[in-house]
């Protein structure tokens, strides 16, 4: 086990440059984004109208695209090729004025060995996965790539940081092609279980610093505030792993932007719930301490990602409506924390330009 290295105590000050009156210095703030998650639908709802016009309806322009819905291997061509599927996410995209954030990577990154396979053949097949999910990414002209990345298998979890070392260096690889393709950032998600990396504070600081010691663009953090309380059977996650407040609270790098996955949640799974008033009554994750904790944290930038996911089956109204709720309980959030919108961005002041 790495030893545990000294780590800066946050100062609650994030600097974002706001516009002042005369006579006024520039102060340093944090500020925030509030965006959507077209997760919420995939096999069952794969017309892009359907998810871009719930976007809308939760009042959000911006949005992570779940991969699941363009799979970026298995339809590679209809990417490269921009075909009619393609065309008619831009369309349904251009039409109810949205954007696409990140391309996310979704549920094939944790459900195979990629990165981290025990074979050095499945590891250059997985690398040219990454690139192909980098191409949808440009191709629906986000500036980042969000999500995990890998999944050890388990026999090799006993040398795990030779492998954590292994999947750093190769998303350091994959920065040389997401820099020559445009990209601004990646985002590394913090997971739940040792085969999954990084699932610590310090194993994240860890993969952090390695990585953008020679990454060709900067890699930042992704916290999910449904992937720390639950987890059980890892010595190395303790309870101070376990607070999602601990997580939030932290400064990660530079400490220029942080992405939030947020989801409603219980101590016991990553339940990806929505924040309705049922939900919030039996979950754990309360938006006002989440916003305070990044506030302390020092952060520049704060992007949060509603990640609210629905049993297969459901009907697009019983998605609708819950997802509405969630993102005026955040607007809600924020605007008790004396944060007010401007444009896409939640400021304490005004600030001089919209989030990107």
């Amino acid at each position: 086990m790495r030893p545990t290295r000294p780590r800066p105590v946050p100062d609650g000050r994030g600097p974002e440059t706001i516009l002042q009156g005369p006579g006024r210095k520039e102060q340093a703030i944090t500020t925030f984004q509030l965006i959507a998650n077209n997760g919420f639908t995939t096999e069952d709802y794969p017309q892009p109208g359907i998810w871009a016009d719930v976007i809308r309806r939760m009042g959000l322009r911006q949005f992570e695209y779940f991969a699941d819905h363009m799979e970026p291997v298995i339809f590679r061509e209809v990417v490269r090729g921009q075909s009619r599927f393609f065309q008619a996410t831009l369309d349904a995209m251009r039409e109810r004025g949205l954007q696409a954030w990140s391309a996310a990577t979704a549920r094939v990154s944790y459900l195979l060995n990629l990165l981290s396979h025990p074979y050095d053949d499945m590891r250059a097949a997985a690398r040219e996965w990454l690139h192909a999910f980098i191409d949808l990414a440009v191709a629906l002209q986000a500036p980042y790539i969000s999500g995990h990345y890998d999944c050890i298998s388990r026999p090799q979890t006993a040398e795990l940081d030779r492998w954590m070392d292994n999947a750093c260096d190769e998303i350091v690889l994959a920065s040389e092609y997401a820099a020559a393709k445009g990209l601004k950032a990646i985002f590394l998600e913090q997971m739940h279980r040792p085969q999954l990396q990084p699932n610590t504070i310090e194993r994240a600081h860890y993969m952090l610093d390695r990585i953008n010691r020679s990454s060709a663009v900067p890699v930042h953090m992704h916290l999910d505030t449904g992937h720390m309380a639950h987890v059980k059977g890892d010595p190395a996650h303790t309870d101070t792993d376990k607070d999602p407040i601990n997580w939030f609270g932290t400064p990660w790098g530079a400490n220029e932007i942080l992405l939030v996955h947020a989801q409603q949640t219980d101590d016991l799974a990553s339940r990806h719930w929505p924040f309705t008033v049922e939900c919030n009554g039996r979950g754990i994750i309360d938006a006002g301490e989440i916003i305070r904790a990044i506030e302390k944290s020092g952060v520049k930038r704060a992007v949060i990602a509603l990640e609210v996911l629905f049993p297969r089956g459901s009907d697009i109204e019983e998605i609708e409506g819950p997802l509405v709720e969630s993102a005026e309980y955040w607007r809600k959030a924020l605007g008790e924390a004396g944060y007010s919108p401007w444009n896409d961005v939640f400021s304490k002041e005004p600030i001089a330009n919209d989030a990107e």
